[in-house]
């Protein structure tokens, strides 16, 4: 009977079969399946395959053969088919009474030499099922008869068990030892399979030890040797483990590749256990990059996975890392949890490794909720642990913990000493994701001791480590949030290099300014850098078709959930909608990843006061904000001169000032009868608060501008600032200035430097409802007033009519709903017929034109990240090509919207400038309509 014959018949049948059959041909038959198995070159360990799923069901076949004739020397055979297949199948806990019956099967028949072989795959059976002391007791007695008999292969084999499970359990310095042991057995007997397994486990145990460049070496020693005898599994555990090592060395986006290319090949072999590994593993970049979101959801998945899979150790892992994203969204008590839970699977398992890092954590949450004493103790804890486990990167994460707590504290001659020794185990040790940290350590020691020197010196070395990892990142979401948090580099470069130019030294304000811009938009200048690819390119077409078909998922959604009053929507939508956003948004970064050319960047350098300076028209000066340590401060830069403004304010009295404007604009929503009776109060109420924010920001520098025309460019929360209509109590700023703004002077640089669109017709879009039914007349009479226009009204608004008639217009003009998503800035979007254009689809968009009007609700509102990044509609928009926008900060009201907009658009067909049509264009609502509400709303940004 051949194999598939076997498997295929019934108990029935098989009973029968085995009870006639001549126990030869029996015999035989069990013979040849096993080699069949052998053959399939399966290892404990190793991903679930095909080979591995079929081979579990023709070994129990064969037992259930066996168990029915009787014959005891097949059935021990049998119970070590299937123990082998099991194991190698990830079902190691269903692996062990096999494993163990067949051994005491052998030493009960006297079969000792069989019996210590046989222990060889129960060792690894209960490494992987977390039964470490069972397991080395085990070993023991196996090395023992191995030894005393002289066996080198056998011993080899133990040798190679017992070094991955003291890796398992992070005792990397034993494993070594064993593992060179194995190396040395194997090359010295010519087993090319058994070479091609040492070379990987060395690579593990060397990178666990810190040494990436021989972990390296050995990971591609591996997945040579493993792709040239053909052992795809173990080749693809070699590129598994060689991706983690990428994000170890700081190459993100080498790490993401792979990791994406291995998840596809595990999910199709159905290996559940390394396609969970491959989302702990990306979990943990996410965190490295501030991607709490993303990483949460991985580690959950990941956590479920192995939970369900019986793998404890993996399990701990991926809670561990839930803890780390709960942390980093300050989540203090959930993440507690998550590490204390972690903790406890840990303990059972005697983990010091990970018991040592959790206690480095948790000092982490204790540092943020001022528990100074419990930080100390458990950094201290986890800094003992790490230095006898002789592990150099973890022991400078706990130095840089207790650094950190000694400068809490004051004890600026501990926090030196601490510095002083992650010095001297880095002049050992190459480990990139550390030096920030430690440069950042360094640099503050400095600005305590008053050694400006040292603290320029090191915070410009945390800067240009933070900017090499960023440029290793391709996808733009990544770059964006990988700055987060990490401002306060550039902040103190800013505020050390104002310190010097307040005593005279121009070259440190023009050094002060250069980090200004490096601190600014770097996202966005790197992403407008690129030349514009669509999502085809070379792309996998199942993820085209995902990415499709989720968007018109989201379409349907939205158009049923009303993006624009989405209060009346249930929880339960809004959650389907974050889930399947969060899913385009991840399947869009794979497509980065498998096509370079879709994220081809090139760096580009940050504007200087110099090239500012040459860039700018006589007629303009730029004023541009910056807010270091809530301290604001600005620089006024014409064609003629620089200077800097510092203590303008702290950033919270700009910010309690914002909210009470905000609460003024927020009014208009209360309808006709609320306005009638509450106008003046409203009117007082904001010019007192404009009145402030003169005062505050444009009154120290109003004697330095001599220029008509005013770049303002903001920082952080001042983006959402309407600068143009501070007032000085008798007039607005635009009564005496033409005013535009930009993102960053960078940014700036970029739209000033894109040619015109010549020969080319505007194209007009609008889509009216009951909530705004003066957008048809608006658009139908912009469209009247240039000939040859292209109309889209309504139903005839249709995503492929946009897409198609935006790719290059002399202006597009978009008069609909649009909607700011606080939530996924992103996915924040103007509506459509049929549904709603993304600022995320914009990135596969072209839309070369002089300027895009968003006359919609808070089209120009965007998210402003800790890296100064803006993200909404304006990052879209200017990406897919456009050279300046003009949109709003407020919720607009859409008649005088249309009657500012004629008025703008006249203006501007008659020859003035678009800084100087919209100025006319506000004074001529405001004649009408005093408040700022109605006039004020509209920006331009980018070229004029």
């Amino acid at each position: 009977m051949g194999p598939l014959e076997l498997i295929n018949r019934t108990d029935d049948e098989l009973r029968a079969w085995a009870v006639s059959e001549d126990p030869a041909v029996l015999e035989q038959t069990l013979e040849e399946i096993w080699q069949q198995i052998r053959d399939f070159r399966l290892y404990a360990g190793q991903p679930r395959s095909a080979e591995s799923e079929h081979s579990a069901r023709l070994a129990r076949a064969c037992l259930q053969a066996a168990t029915y004739s009787g014959n005891g020397r097949l059935v021990v055979q049998a119970c070590r088919m299937l123990a082998y297949s099991l194991t190698a199948n990830e079902q190691y806990e269903e692996s062990l009474p096999y494993h163990k019956r067949a051994i005491e099967e052998l030493e009960a028949t006297g079969d000792r030499a069989q019996a210590a072989r046989a222990r060889l795959g129960y060792i690894v059976a209960l490494t992987h099922a977390g039964k470490y002391r069972e397991a080395l007791a085990v070993a023991s007695e196996a090395e023992a008869w191995f030894k005393e008999n002289n066996d080198e292969v056998g011993f080899a084999r133990v040798c190679n068990n017992v070094a991955n499970l003291y890796d398992r359990i992070d005792e990397h310095e034993r494993a070594y030892q064993y593992h060179l042991m194995h190396s040395e057995v194997v090359e010295k007997i010519g087993d090319q399979e058994g070479v091609a397994k040492s070379y990987h486990n060395l690579g593990i145990c060397l990178a666990a030890m810190d040494q990436f460049e021989k972990a390296d070496q050995m990971f591609q020693n591996c997945e040579n040797l493993s792709q040239h005898l053909e052992i795809m599994e173990l080749w693809a555990q070699a590129i598994y483990n060689r991706a983690h090592l990428h994000y170890l060395r700081g190459r993100y986006i080498d790490a993401f590749r792979s990791f994406n290319r291995l998840r596809q090949h595990f999910q199709q072999t159905g290996s559940r256990r390394h396609s969970a590994l491959c989302d702990l593993d990306e979990a943990e970049i996410y965190i490295q990059l501030n991607r709490a979101k993303d990483a949460a959801t991985l580690a959950q998945r990941a956590a479920t996975q192995f939970l369900e899979l019986g793998l404890h150790r993996e399990e701990a892992e991926a809670r561990a890392f839930l803890g780390l994203a709960l942390l980093q969204t300050r989540k203090y008590a959930e993440a507690l949890d998550a590490f204390e839970t972690a903790q406890k699977i840990f303990e059972v398992e005697g983990n010091l490794y990970w018991i040592g890092l959790l206690d480095l954590y948790r000092s982490e949450v204790h540092l943020s909720l001022a528990r100074w004493a419990e930080a100390l103790a458990l950094a201290t804890q986890a800094k003992t642990v790490f230095e006898r486990m002789g592990l150099p990167s973890k022991t400078i994460l706990s130095l840089v913990q207790l650094g950190r707590l000694a400068l809490t504290l004051d004890d600026i001659p501990r926090a030196e000493a601490l510095t002083a020794e992650i010095a001297a185990i880095m002049q050992k040790t190459s480990l990139p994701l550390l030096l920030f940290p430690f440069y950042m350590l360094s640099a503050e020691i400095g600005e305590r001791k008053e050694d400006w020197h040292r603290a320029e010196r090191f915070y410009k070395l945390a800067a240009d480590d933070l900017e090499l990892h960023r440029m290793r990142l391709h996808h733009d979401d990544l770059k964006v949030t990988f700055l987060q948090g990490r401002n306060a580099a550039y902040e103190a470069l800013v505020v050390l290099a104002l310190r010097q130019a307040g005593q005279g030294q121009e070259q440190e304000l023009a050094a002060a300014y250069m980090w200004c811009e490096r601190a600014k938009s770097r996202g966005l200048v790197d992403l407008l850098s690129q030349s514009l690819t669509t999502i085809q390119g070379h792309t996998e077409s199942s993820l085209q078709a995902k990415s499709e078909r989720l968007r018109e998922e989201l379409n349907v959604l939205y158009a049923s959930s009303q993006p624009q009053v989405r209060v009346s929507s249930t929880a339960a939508k809004f959650e389907t909608i974050a889930q399947k956003e969060d899913e385009l948004t991840r399947i869009l970064r794979e497509v980065s990843f498998q096509d370079p050319e879709y994220t081809s960047l090139q760096q580009v350098s940050a504007a200087t006061v110099e090239t500012v300076q040459q860039m700018l028209p006589g007629d303009t000066t730029v004023i541009e904000y910056f807010i270091a340590r809530d301290e604001v401060l600005v620089f006024v830069i014409s064609r003629t001169g620089a200077r800097f403004q510092r203590y303008l304010c702290r950033v919270g009295q700009i910010m309690s000032i914002q909210e009470h404007l905000a609460f003024q604009l927020e009014q208009f929503a209360l309808g006709e009868q609320y306005l009638r009776d509450h106008s003046d109060q409203i009117f007082e109420g904001t010019l007192y608060h404009l009145r402030q924010l003169y005062r505050y920001l444009f009154e120290p520098i109003r004697t330095s501008i001599n220029t008509p025309h005013l770049t303002i460019v903001p920082h952080g929360c001042l983006h959402v600032l309407p600068f143009h209509a501070f007032t000085d109590g008798t007039r607005y700023i635009t009564d005496d200035f033409e005013v535009s703004y930009a993102p960053s002077a960078s940014v700036l640089k970029y739209c000033l430097e894109k040619k015109d669109i010549e020969d080319a017709q505007p194209c007009v879009i609008g889509v009216s409802d009951e909530l705004a039914p003066f957008v048809e007349q608006e658009a139908r009479s912009l469209a009247s007033m240039f000939p040859g226009s292209v109309l889209l009204l309504n139903d005839a608004a249709t995503r492929s009519a946009y897409a198609e008639a935006a790719r290059r217009t002399s202006f597009l003009h978009i008069a609909t709903h649009a909607v700011f998503r606080q939530d996924n800035p992103m996915f924040s979007g103007f509506k459509i017929a049929g549904g709603w254009v993304t600022a995320i689809d914009l990135f596969s968009m072209t839309c070369e034109t002089n300027l895009v009007t968003l006359s919609g609700c808070q089209s120009g509102v965007s998210m402003v990240t800790g890296s100064d990044d803006v993200l909404g509609l304006i990052r879209g928009f200017l990406y897919a090509g456009a050279r300046s926008l003009m949109v709003s900060l407020w919720n607009v009201d859409d008649r005088r919207t249309a009657e500012l907009m004629d008025y703008f658009y006249n203006t501007w067909r008659a020859g003035a400038r678009k800084s100087q049509a919209l100025k006319i264009a506000m004074k001529g609502i405001r004649e009408k309509y005093p408040n700022p509400f109605y006039w004020a709303p509209f920006l331009l940004i980018g070229k004029d």
